[in-house]
């Protein structure tokens, strides 16, 4: 078992974004602890509380971080869910450009811009879907000897093995590029493929599989590539290309709050 802090964002200048993921081949890992510390020694504090594992992510609010040098670390505490028996902690992380305060001030104007691009010029809003990698396997059809689902339209995991299927949705707001349409030569034939492109910010890092919903319309597509766009060696948003899911697709059997 194992847990890993994949991402550490400093929201300037108050906030902290945390992300992790999960390591657990015996399924018995289902709440979480954030701890926060000054250095990456300790002594780390208590943020969170208990997070259940519908949860990848945390906004670590009140972090006051005085200017672009300070450095906060980071530990994910991860236990079973009665006792302290197998508890296990994560490496300390924190973000990667805290050193460099040129960075940081790029890093946090450009974040601060595409933000303000999506939300008010040439964003949609839309709901980010991660798919479960961790949790308690699906009781409904998980066949714990070929470690795959024996249903193709399942209820209760929806194709990802995990009770629940995808984790607690983020809203964001993305901008859709055209769609690229692309031959595909098979043994069934030639047929064409239409990925459509996608940029959001850094945050929370999308994986291969997940699901972005556009709200207004509820189509929903699967994230197929990614491309993770960078300035001088800072991160500052997301490219995703994206092919849009059948309606027939056990995917739209998700529950959602459209608005």
């Amino acid at each position: 078992m194992k847990v890993t802090v994949t991402k550490v964002t400093p929201l300037y200048p108050n906030d902290s974004f945390v992300q992790w993921t999960v390591d657990d081949p015996t399924n018995r890992l289902s709440q979480f602890e954030v701890l926060r510390s000054g250095s990456p020694g300790g002594p780390f504090e208590a943020v969170s509380g208990t997070l259940s594992d519908d949860t990848f992510f945390y906004l670590d609010k009140g972090v006051n971080q005085h200017g672009l040098t300070t450095r906060v670390w980071y530990i994910v505490k991860a236990a079973p869910l009665h006792g302290a028996v197998d508890v296990v902690l994560s490496d300390p992380a924190t973000a990667e450009y805290h050193d460099d305060v040129t960075r940081g001030r790029l890093s946090r104007k450009a974040r601060y811009d595409l933000d303000i691009s999506l939300r008010r010029l040439n964003g949609v809003r839309v709901l980010l879907l991660k798919r479960k990698r961790f949790g308690l396997r699906c009781t409904t059809c998980y066949d714990p000897v070929s470690k795959e689902s024996v249903l193709s339209h399942c209820s209760e995991c929806y194709g990802t093995t995990y009770t629940g299927g995808y984790h607690t949705p983020v809203e964001a707001y993305g901008k859709f590029d055209p769609s690229l349409i692309t031959r595909v030569v098979d043994l069934s034939g030639e047929s064409e493929t239409s990925l459509h492109g996608i940029t959001i910010l850094d945050y929370p890092a999308m994986e291969i599989d997940d699901i972005i919903v556009e709200m207004r319309t509820n189509r929903r597509y699967l994230v197929k590539r990614r491309i993770s766009t960078e300035a001088r060696r800072v991160l500052v948003h997301q490219d995703l290309q994206v092919s849009e899911l059948s309606r027939s697709a056990v995917e739209y059997n998700i529950p959602l709050s459209l608005s």
